[in-house]
């Protein structure tokens, strides 16, 4: 192979990886205790929708489906700040209920306190909300660094009848909603970080965060063997 055209393949390996770091770069929270937060609050939600989503008012119905939404943009915003936040997530690493009784258990169920109680202190409505109105004004996707939460078979909880997919106009409708009723968004917003806060438990997201971190290193995997595969073509 002739010096040019070894550099013209290095060059092209050199683009294809700096393209792939750049795409998976919004997932790379998941490796960290943000991304644990993520899935804890999934996992809450779940578990609690049969719960706390009764509601003969479809209005208030809405507004605490929409806040859980919301509460994923603030623990985002907090994770842009809180350097505990941007910590390497080892949860994955506690694989016996024993484990979670050595030193790495009591450590990693140490932070995972400290996370909620900055949830709980720090997670603003107002500070949320209008992260999701200036991407709906740039057209963007508020969600689009969350997508990795798919693969918990996650989509932004949507009342089907008011909307559709974000950013959409369904859910530009939903944003003038909280705005027209700013009070009792607020308060919804409120109640569903308070009963998150209270009642989500550690040992009840370390499967799941488990689960979507092999699923990330798998197709990140694929991602890249495929485009190995395409280059060298």
């Amino acid at each position: 192979m002739e010096r040019r055209e070894f550099s013209e393949l290095e060059a092209g390996k050199e683009g294809w990886l700096v393209k792939t770091l750049a795409l998976f770069a919004p997932w790379t929270s998941i490796l960290r205790w943000e991304g644990f937060a993520h899935v804890a609050l999934h996992c809450w939600n779940q578990s609690s929708k049969s719960i706390h989503y009764t509601s003969v008012d479809p209005l208030s119905e809405i507004l605490s489906v929409m806040s859980v939404n919301l509460l994923h943009i603030a623990i985002r915003l907090i994770g842009d700040s809180d350097p505990t936040f941007r910590k390497a997530c080892l949860v994955a690493a506690i694989t016996l209920p024993s484990d979670s009784k050595c030193w790495l258990g009591l450590n990693q169920r140490t932070i995972f306190i400290y996370i909620i109680d900055k949830i709980c202190s720090e997670s603003g409505f107002l500070e949320a909300l209008r992260v999701v109105e200036v991407a709906i004004q740039k057209n963007e996707d508020p969600f689009q660094r969350l997508r990795w939460l798919q693969l918990l078979n996650w989509e932004a909880e949507m009342i089907e009848e008011h909307g559709g997919d974000f950013p959409s106009v369904g859910f530009e409708k939903l944003s003038s909603l909280f705005n027209q009723h700013r009070d009792k968004a607020e308060v919804a917003f409120m109640n569903v970080k308070s009963k998150f806060c209270c009642e989500v438990a550690f040992e009840d997201v370390i499967d799941s965060y488990g689960m979507v971190l092999e699923k990330y290193k798998k197709t990140r995997k694929q991602y890249m063997n495929g485009m190995l595969s395409l280059h060298c073509k």
